[in-house]
């Protein structure tokens, strides 16, 4: 039953966008583990443009489903954190961008795990059995950065196993979720 001025496919319409950043995150994760290290200020300002990316998709997805997603606020707040990492590493000289990257992008994939969960978590009622191994990958994807933020310069080249893995394992999860909400979509269109 519609209700005036109320669109029930509000909160999915925009199934595409968790796609792109799914798509990014392990574009950027299997860059990093097949990457040597030589190019590591590469990968930093190619990360900042990805972070500035993301936030941008993250506000836009957020603010367009306000209405739809009591929840909205994190995904602005999250944006927002994105936005500002970003822009920061691309205003750093290089010698410390390379030094700051590893730390902000350990922080990053800890929090948007953290994110992801929670989102997960809303969306399980709709897909029980696919979230239960969403909720995994992502609570693999917090392993991973926590083992990565422990020791990332000691680490050496295992540094970019654990950022790969990291961002691979994060780019599955929104990859899954984006093709979930699209499912949800039809669902909700064929009512």
């Amino acid at each position: 039953m519609r209700q005036r001025g109320y669109d029930r496919r509000g909160l999915t319409r925009l199934w595409w966008v968790p796609l792109i950043t799914g798509l990014v995150s392990m574009g950027f994760g299997i860059w990093c583990v097949f990457s040597p290290a030589s190019s590591l200020p590469v990968l930093a300002y190619a990360f900042a443009g990805c972070l500035c990316a993301a936030a941008l998709l993250n506000l836009i997805y957020s603010c367009v489903n306000a209405r739809f997603n009591p929840g909205w606020g994190w995904g602005v707040a999250l944006g927002i954190l994105e936005m500002v990492a970003g822009v920061w590493l691309f205003t750093l000289p290089e010698m410390l961008l390379v030094q700051t990257f590893i730390f902000v992008i350990g922080v990053w994939i800890l929090v948007v795990a953290i994110n992801a969960i929670c989102e997960a978590c809303i969306f399980a009622s709709y897909s029980p059995v696919w979230m239960v191994w969403m909720i995994l990958l992502l609570i693999a994807t917090v392993v991973f950065s926590i083992i990565f933020l422990s020791n990332p310069v000691a680490g050496g080249v295992a540094v970019w196993l654990w950022i790969g893995l990291s961002l691979i394992l994060f780019g599955l999860y929104r990859i899954v979720f984006a093709f979930r909400i699209r499912h949800l979509n039809r669902y909700i269109g064929s009512m």
